[in-house]
């Protein structure tokens, strides 16, 4: 007549939120190197049919995809470098690691600056949109993740 017994559903298991660092960094390069990989591929189909010399567009995307990766990754594996180590030696990490990327950023436009092969349009509106992409990956995934950010003592009272 009729089943009693529970069902249980067919839907996948939501994937685990990050419980370490190293779990939310991997976590974090994964997402964004998907997203600029679609931003980038979005951006050269769009800047394709935009562009007036139809390859500017998709060299424009593709150089603002690379540097996106670039400058985006760079900054969570500058954090990964970081993790568990003294303070003084992630900020030296970060600031050097800002330091170098600004010093490289503008040696690709001086030196991009009176090259005429790709859109600069489409590699602004590209680069634009992963920072974006990227600053959204990574607010969700931190919020998302599990990871505790007090350190209770081995007697569980907190020190003064």
């Amino acid at each position: 007549m009729s089943d009693t017994t529970p069902t249980t559903s067919e839907a996948p298991a939501p994937p685990a939120a990050p419980v370490t660092l190293r779990e939310l960094f991997a976590q974090i390069l994964r997402r964004m190197l998907v997203a600029t990989v679609a931003i980038t591929l979005v951006g050269a189909v769009v800047g394709r049919f935009l562009s007036d010399p139809g390859s500017s567009g998709v060299w424009g995307a593709l150089i603002g995809g690379g540097i996106g990766l670039l400058f985006c990754g760079a900054t969570v594996v500058s954090m990964a470098l970081g993790e568990g180590r003294s303070p003084q030696f992630l900020a030296v990490v970060v600031l050097g690691g800002w330091l170098a990327k600004m010093v490289v950023i503008i040696v690709v436009l001086v030196i991009l600056r009176d090259l005429t092969f790709y859109d600069k349009y489409v590699l602004a509106g590209t680069l634009g949109a992963i920072v974006v992409a990227s600053l959204a990956i990574e607010v969700l995934a931190i919020r998302s993740a599990r990871i505790p950010i007090v350190d209770v003592p081995e007697g569980g009272a907190p020190r003064d």
